[in-house]
């Protein structure tokens, strides 16, 4: 049995092929790159709208939280989640690739079921809480929209080296940051002004981009959910079809509206006879539209009476001894909720600015509360109205009682309770005049003593009463939430509040009972009892910490709020 080697190349086509080797440059372990990728422009610009896509669904994911469980706990760990999941999708995209089918193809499909799947999971809030709510509802609505766009768009953007694909992931994060920080500011002040700029139509503005993107037969699955959105859902409906959802609960919408500062509704509980005005998760005032039970006796033609002492108790600026020499006292209110304690002021003949920064609350508190006519309103950021007051020097404007009362949703907006803000206000306040502040939260943390010691920084004069009666063992408490007025002068004596006169009650009964503060806080025995010693003068510079002390407050206010409205009233809006 024989065997043939193969035949040898000749040795003058061996010198050939070397000498053809040699002139090949080596191999690199990295792709080479296409300067020239002019191609990949489409794919780039798709890329790049999925993020922006995804941020929106970031700040419109947000506000339909809002009014179910409040601004301050909705966002939490929003944030920290978004960073994770965004940077997960990046690194699990090779994975996930492994799937059978179009991902892409599912995204305007989940974006477009969003609205009526939260209806359903809304009534799960109370269950879950305001920590762990947020939480559950983004994980079944949010987070799997914002992965599979992150995915889509990496897809996209990638070099098939994961060395080089940190590069369009760095710039596709970059891109989605910026997107997320310039949205909300591009949309706060036209929220409402029609129907795609509501948490609805966003939701259905954002489904239909991202079916532009991911066209499919799949969307041929939200042909139901979207006619429940439009005849069903009360997120989506016109008033009457909300009312049917909110007879059950003894309540009933007058009025509703998406506003800068939030979902803004009037609500007339029909069975205890009160209306209220509410801002997302919480309630800006309310009065009683007739005697509650046991007062029937006081039943008249045209009755109201206001249903939360603080804003009565806040009219106190008039009873202050010695009183300001102005015959002719001009009033500024910050903030506005319903209007009662400005109301009072402008029935007792003060002239009175008010200073609202939401067109919608202004508006209903003159449609729905009854507030007087005779007033001057600026509908602004009461920063700004402060610092451009003060800009004007001599020629600024004096004020003989000033109202500071934007507490709302368990916090307050950090930036108005700056030492700044407070020096500004003692600009526009007289030499005899007087300042009351509103404010809520638990004394026994830092936040509490640090905004009651930034105006004590400022004012010479001042003193803290609360709105009801401590409990005995107040000082042994873990928890004391209260609603308190700091009222403060600029001038170094002592003050009183003098008797009132029937006047003054405006024929009303719960002026009557709660107009003179009672219930004074000693502050330097209460903090000595508490040990509660650590606290800063809020300025510019660190009123972020603010913000990070109210988390604490705004949680414990979504619980105490939830009794005073039943959960379904809060869940269907």
């Amino acid at each position: 049995m024989s065997s043939q080697s193969p035949s040898r190349p000749p040795d003058k086509e061996l010198r050939a092929l070397a000498k053809k080797a040699q002139k090949q440059p080596p191999r690199s372990s990295l792709p080479a790159l296409d300067f020239s990728i002019g191609y990949r422009i489409p794919a780039f610009a798709r890329a790049a709208l999925y993020l922006i896509a995804a941020a929106a669904g970031s700040y419109v994911s947000q506000l339909t939280l809002a009014p179910v469980y409040g601004e301050i706990p909705s966002s939490l760990y929003h944030d920290k989640i978004v960073t994770g999941i965004f940077f997960a999708a990046w690194l699990l995209k090779g994975l996930v690739r492994k799937f059978p089918f179009r991902l892409s193809a599912v995204v305007p499909v989940l974006v477009l079921l969003t609205p009526g799947l939260l209806n359903f999971i809304f009534r799960y809030s109370t269950q879950w809480g305001a920590v762990d709510g947020p939480l559950y509802t983004e994980a079944l609505t949010y987070y799997p929209v914002l992965f599979l766009s992150v995915y889509t768009a990496a897809t996209l953007l990638e070099f098939n080296n994961w060395v080089l694909d940190a590069i369009p992931a760095s710039i596709s994060f970059a891109i989605f940051s910026i997107a997320r920080s310039t949205i909300p500011d591009l949309l706060r002040n036209h929220i409402g002004s029609s129907w795609v700029l509501t948490r609805c139509g966003l939701h259905h503005a954002l489904g239909a981009l991202y079916a532009i993107l991911s066209p499919s037969l799949l969307l041929a699955t939200t042909i139901t959910g979207i006619f429940h959105s439009m005849n069903e859902n009360p997120m989506c409906v016109l008033t009457p079809t909300l009312n049917e959802t909110l007879a059950p609960y003894n309540h009933s919408i007058i009025a509703r509206q998406e506003s800068n500062t939030g979902y803004i509704s009037v609500l007339d509980n029909f069975e205890a006879g009160y209306r209220v005005l509410r801002c997302d998760h919480s309630l800006l005032g309310g009065e009683w539209q007739r005697a509650p039970a046991g007062f029937e006796h006081m039943n008249h033609a045209g009755f109201k009476e206001p249903i939360y002492a603080i804003f009565v108790i806040m009219e106190a600026v008039r009873l202050i001894e010695p009183a300001p020499k102005n015959p002719n006292p001009r009033a500024l209110a910050i903030g506005l909720g319903i209007g009662t304690s400005a109301d009072a002021l402008i029935k007792h003949g003060v002239e009175t600015d008010i200073v609202e920064l939401d067109p919608v609350v202004y508006r209903y508190a003159k449609d729905y509360f009854g507030l007087s006519p005779n007033h001057t309103a600026y509908i602004e950021d009461a920063v700004g109205f402060v610092k451009r007051e003060v800009a004007k020097g001599a020629d600024s404007k004096k004020y003989d009682y000033i109202l500071h009362d934007v507490f709302t949703g368990g916090a307050v907006p950090a930036s108005l309770f700056t030492f700044e803000v407070f020096r500004g206000l003692r600009h526009l306040l007289s030499d005899d005049g007087v300042i009351a502040i509103n404010w809520a939260g638990d004394l026994k943390l830092q936040a509490a003593r640090s905004i009651i010691e930034t105006v004590r920084a400022v004012f010479n004069n001042c003193r803290v009463f609360r709105e009801e009666m401590p409990s005995e063992d107040v000082a042994a408490a873990a928890v004391d939430f209260t609603n308190m007025v700091v009222f403060c002068t600029k001038a170094k004596t002592p003050y009183q509040f003098r008797a009132p006169k029937q006047e003054d009650f405006l024929g009303s009964y719960a002026r009557q009972r709660f107009l003179v503060p009672r219930y004074e806080i000693d502050l330097e025995k209460y903090w000595a009892a508490s040990g509660q010693g650590d606290y800063m003068v809020l300025d510019e510079s660190n009123i972020s910490t603010l913000d990070a002390w109210q988390k604490l407050s705004a949680v414990g206010h979504w619980g105490v709020i939830r009794t005073v409205v039943p959960d379904g009233v809060w869940e269907n809006y």
